[in-house]
């Protein structure tokens, strides 16, 4: 059996799952017993499909988490997202429908749990892990719903046929929990800490993933969203069974405190920490700029506690649609919101007088590390540019706009503003400074593959088609510069992470100043995310916060903002801290929080088509590319009405 081949199969084949509802139907429906059970192969097959409902962590076409998050716009009218961003939506549309592929995956963990004993090919000791492994699974999809509709149907063994699903109402939210907990505590006993001795299973569950899970449930159920909500006081199934405590309990933040603990104590025995490239053999310098964007683009580094593996698609995918045109589609956008969180290098918010921000005009200098080799300008050109896609060079150059000057390192990572150079693209177009697309050459500006956002700019246009991002950025995060975007060229292979540490280490901090603001590891573990990021330590710059709970809170939500950026964590922590709802008032273009009212970019419309140009100062001026609606219903996702018609007791979320 080739467990390998399997795997790479895994999520991109739905054998037995996407072709029947095991909610409705029993596996002999499809195969026998004795096809499916008596098999190794099949019965692996059963396994690993699964692991196909787990949906991507990057961008997909009705992903819902980037573009419906007040960090990203994504510029195609043909997503869902569009619709749920303008309020046109209800319970019948349909949008990012996983109510009923969740519960698919569920059952089918109960099946395969009750049947894999019956296989002769399968030694004991796998077959635990292998009943570890649906566990895991099922307690995943469990939070997956969790996350997307509130509280579920909790389905404790394997159903019928002709279940009456009458019968079967909605669990409260902290009984939910408990059960995932559960199933993440049992999974644990048939798992690895981790897989680093047998490589061809990267991608399973593992003892660390199990914990990172807990760390995750337990930090959103101490969450305003549901700890204490007396907006939920009518969330109630029919019987009255209140489903969301509307009492305040801290005992629940220092549960989540403690489940973070438990995977950072755990982490140095299986190998996880942050991610430096001088740690993992790419030079013997520091270099926060590498470190910060290699630790998504590393295959299996460090850091990663669960991931996908050969996530070919997403990777390739996101890298097109992140790209600028004419040969990509180039639309997905940062809002002025995350370009605005970001750090200086002094590590002081923008807003603060004394960081050094300066919000207009063009810099006379470079940055730092903007030419580290002092290489001339003019004859050293493909050297300047290996330089920038190795990461050895990086920060603003001059003559960019001073609101992206002298930026932290995570900024130059994540962000791909006008006139930057795009890293993505291959020498040749840097040395003969143009794009070329078909029979067509279209010049540049001013040489060195910038990008070119403005109104007439090339990088306005795919094909024929005209995408690009209404923000007037690009997300770069994740776009391997290694990558040939020109011809569409990817470079190697990298993991799709669903849980980093560095996630697990903001969870703590954020739990622990809940409840315990003056405690030392917020400092110790705050910086520790800092100094990988090229900044200094949070008390060294804002001594006067310590201990602070309030302020201390608004930075680390910040911080979170920053690290986690364009890795779906923004849309989930605006709603369960309760802050998605935050009105838009007039004049206020530098809201921190609020997913309704103006959306912020740059003026990507304003000037003559003809003679922009990147010494066009017009574009710099904030815009509203959009006037989004959110509803405090729009919390929680809908239940599909085709779902509540099933049966009598399933009550919709509130206020849909």
């Amino acid at each position: 059996m080739n467990n390998k081949l399997l795997y790479i199969s895994l999520f991109v084949l739905v054998l037995i799952l996407g072709g029947c509802d095991y909610l409705e139907k029993e596996p002999d429906d499809m195969k026998t017993d004795e096809m499916i059970w008596k098999s190794r192969v099949e019965t692996e097959k059963y396994l690993y499909n699964i692991y196909s409902q787990i949906p991507a962590a990057s961008l997909q076409q009705n992903d819902p988490w980037l573009g419906c998050s007040d960090e990203i716009d994504l510029t195609w009218n043909v997503y869902p997202t569009y619709n749920i961003n303008l309020g046109n939506w209800n319970p019948s549309t349909g949008f990012y429908n996983k109510w009923s592929s969740y519960y698919r995956a569920i059952r089918a963990s109960f099946i395969f749990e009750n049947n894999v004993d019956k296989c002769p090919e399968i030694s004991d000791d796998l077959k635990f892990q292998y009943k570890a492994e649906v566990k895991f699974l099922r307690g995943y999809y469990y939070w997956l719903i969790l996350r997307q509709y509130g509280p579920a149907v909790l389905i404790k063994e394997s159903t019928k046929i002709d279940e009456d699903w009458n019968a079967y109402s909605r669990a409260p939210f902290d009984e939910c929990v408990s059960y995932i907990i559960e199933m993440m505590d049992q999974a644990e006993t048939g798992l690895p800490l981790t897989w680093t001795d047998n490589k061809v299973w990267l991608g399973k569950p593992t003892k660390l993933a199990c914990k990172a899970i807990k760390s995750e449930v337990l930090t959103t159920a101490a969450s305003p969203q549901w700890n204490g909500n007396k907006d939920y006081a009518s969330f109630k199934n029919q019987n009255g069974t209140l489903l969301a405590n509307t009492t305040y309990d801290e005992n629940k933040w220092k549960k989540a405190a403690a489940a973070s603990l438990d995977v950072i104590n755990s982490a140095a025995s299986a190998g996880v920490r942050l991610y430096k490239n001088n740690e993992n053999g790419d030079g013997t310098v520091f270099n926060p700029y590498k470190s910060v964007r290699d630790v998504i683009l590393k295959n299996w580094n460090c850091e990663v506690i669960f991931a996908r593996s050969n996530a070919l698609a997403g990777q390739n995918g996101w890298a097109v649609h992140a790209s600028p045109g004419p040969n990509n589609l180039g639309g997905v956008g940062p809002t002025q919101r995350i370009v605005d969180a970001f750090y200086m290098k002094n590590g002081r918010t923008i807003e603060d007088s004394q960081s050094g921000y300066v919000e207009s005009g063009f810099t006379t200098t470079g940055g730092e590390f903007w030419n580290p080799k002092n290489l001339n300008v003019t004859t050293d050109r493909i050297k300047m540019i290996a330089d920038i896609r190795s990461g050895d060079a990086w920060g603003h150059w001059a003559g960019d706009w001073s609101m992206y000057a002298n930026r932290e390192p995570r900024f130059y990572a994540s962000i791909l503003y006008n006139k930057r150079i795009i890293p993505q693209l291959p020498d040749d177009v840097v040395k003969r400074n143009y794009y070329s697309t078909s029979n067509t050459t279209v010049k540049q500006q001013d040489g060195y593959a910038r990008v070119e956002l403005y109104y007439g700019g090339i990088s306005r246009s795919s094909g024929s088609y005209t995408f690009f991002p209404r923000t007037g950025y690009l997300a770069l995060k994740g776009v391997d510069p290694q990558a040939n975007m020109r011809d569409r060229v990817y470079s190697a292979p990298q993991c799709e992470i669903f849980i980093r540490h560095a996630k697990v280490l903001l969870n703590y901090i954020e739990s622990l100043n809940e409840y315990d603001p003056g405690n030392a590891d917020i400092a110790k573990y705050w910086n520790m995310i800092r100094e990988r990021a090229g900044i200094p330590g949070i008390f060294d710059v804002y001594p006067e916060i310590k201990g602070n709970k309030d302020q201390q809170r608004e930075l680390i939500l910040r911080e979170r903002q920053i690290e986690l950026c364009f890795e779906t964590d923004r849309y989930f922590t605006t709603r369960r801290r309760w802050l998605a709802d935050n009105p838009d008032t007039s004049g206020d273009t530098d809201r921190k929080f609020g997913e309704g009212g103006r959306m912020w970019g740059m003026d990507i419309n304003a000037g003559v088509i003809t003679t922009n140009s990147f010494a066009f100062t017009g574009f710099y001026k904030r815009t509203a590319f959009e006037t989004r609606v959110f509803e405090k219903k729009m919390y929680l996702f809908p239940i599909p009405q085709t779902e509540i018609e099933k049966g009598t007791s399933l009550v919709q979320n509130p206020w849909w």
